[in-house]
């Protein structure tokens, strides 16, 4: 199972179950992960985050344990339903710590409720450039998608190693997580059309590119990147930078895509500092 520190309980939005952990008490912060994840990949993080604050991390709509109804994940939609699911929790002003399409998912649940989002951390996040592996490209043509998102076991190492820069860190148990949450039913095609309805062959689609919408947010964001990211270039994380000189700039080098993971302890003390410092 998933290996956090914490309760596992459900939230219902719509008829929808949503899954969440949550563990600890204080001011609330709300973890997202990214596409074709789920809540394992913050393992390393709860304990420490929970220590000093109320934290739940969530399995987006058509991930992990949350429901995967048969709709189309349009990300605006997923986004309101992820807030709602904040919502019917009581939270409010929560930091959010989003990875990759988590990232995403963050910026637009703050731009549609701007009361339930009060800080972000972006960790390698989608959304800030319209540029992505080619993989990623052909995974959104018809068929095709259908076809490179095989769960055999031997794809979810293969994926699952893509994400560090020590390809070491894709241990057994997470490869067997990972192959658990991506054989549920319905979870291929919720990766797929979010997907499709996300990414075209150019890229990006324009309107999930929000870089250009984060400072009229007013809250206080932190970009945290490996400098080895295959998914996301950190040119993302610098382009970013320039755009907005109030946000704060973490660079953890020798680390792919997910830092929070890969240099678990090194995220865990700047996420702590930076939430602490508002």
């Amino acid at each position: 199972m998933h290996g956090l520190s914490g309760k596992s309980r459900y939230v219902t939005v719509d008829g929808i179950n949503i899954h969440y952990v949550e563990a600890g008490q204080g001011s609330p912060v709300m973890l997202y992960h990214g596409l074709a994840s789920a809540v394992f990949t913050w393992r390393g993080n709860m304990t420490a985050l929970s220590r000093h604050y109320r934290v739940f991390a969530f399995d987006v709509l058509g991930h992990g344990d949350s429901d995967k109804p048969d709709v189309d994940y349009y990300p605006w939609d997923v986004a309101d339903v992820m807030g709602k699911a904040a919502g019917q929790l009581g939270l409010s002003k929560a930091a959010v710590i989003g990875n990759s399409a988590g990232g995403a998912l963050g910026m637009m649940m703050a731009i549609k409720y701007p009361d339930l989002v009060s800080s972000l951390v972006l960790v390698g996040s989608s959304g800030l450039g319209k540029e992505v592996p080619p993989f990623i490209r052909l995974l959104s043509l018809p068929f095709v998608g259908n076809i490179l998102q095989s769960h055999r076991l031997g794809g979810t190492r293969q994926m699952l190693q893509s994400v560090f820069y020590d390809r070491s860190k894709a241990s057994q148990d997470l490869v067997d997580e990972m192959h658990r949450i991506r054989s549920m039913p319905g979870a291929k095609e919720a990766v797929v059309r979010t997907l499709r309805r996300t990414v075209n062959l150019r890229g990006v689609r324009d309107e999930f590119v929000l870089s250009d919408r984060l400072s009229a947010l007013g809250i206080p964001i932190m970009l945290v990147w490996g400098a080895q990211d295959t998914m996301f270039s950190v040119s993302h994380a610098y382009r970013t930078s320039k755009l907005m000189p109030a946000a704060r700039l973490e660079i953890f080098d020798q680390c792919g895509h997910w830092p929070h993971m890969e240099k678990a302890e090194e995220f865990n003390t700047l996420a702590l500092d930076f939430l602490s410092s508002y």
